[in-house]
């Protein structure tokens, strides 16, 4: 068997775990793009509250009730802290698989362009056994 076809199916296998892989990528990608998402909504919600308690100040609120605001203001923006920290391990684990991902693309292109020089240099070397035992044909033909 030609090395080239050896070799062939070590990178079927390589293609198929870059595959495997690419979809981890994709799922991490989805994941990340949701927590962003997450939390830009708490963060526009935080904007709206804070809108809702200058309000509120405007038309003299009870202290009871801008403390209740206040309050509550405190929760979101730790709420917004936790979403960084989600949106932080997220992108940790988005760029690990990137990675992982990128390294597996790059040996399975390695191995394709090693399976194409193996075919080349096997072509060649059928080449010359063709022409060879074209030129002895010919020899014995000549009287």
């Amino acid at each position: 068997m030609r090395r080239s076809k050896r070799l062939q199916v070590v990178l079927d296998l390589a293609k198929r775990k870059e595959d495997e892989v690419l979809k981890a990528l994709q799922v991490a990608q989805g994941s990340l793009m949701s927590q962003k998402q997450k939390l830009q909504e708490l963060t526009q919600y935080q904007r709206d509250y804070q809108q809702s308690l200058r309000e509120a100040y405007q038309t003299h609120a009870t202290a009871e009730s801008c403390a209740t605001y206040q309050h509550f203001l405190a929760q979101v923006g730790d709420a917004i802290e936790q979403q960084q920290q989600t949106v932080a391990l997220a992108e940790h684990q988005f760029d690990n698989v990137r990675k992982h991902w990128l390294t597996l693309h790059e040996k399975q292109q390695g191995m394709g362009s090693l399976i194409d020089r193996f075919k080349y240099e096997e072509d060649k070397e059928l080449d010359k056994k063709e022409q060879k035992m074209i030129d002895e044909l010919s020899q014995r033909k000549r009287p």
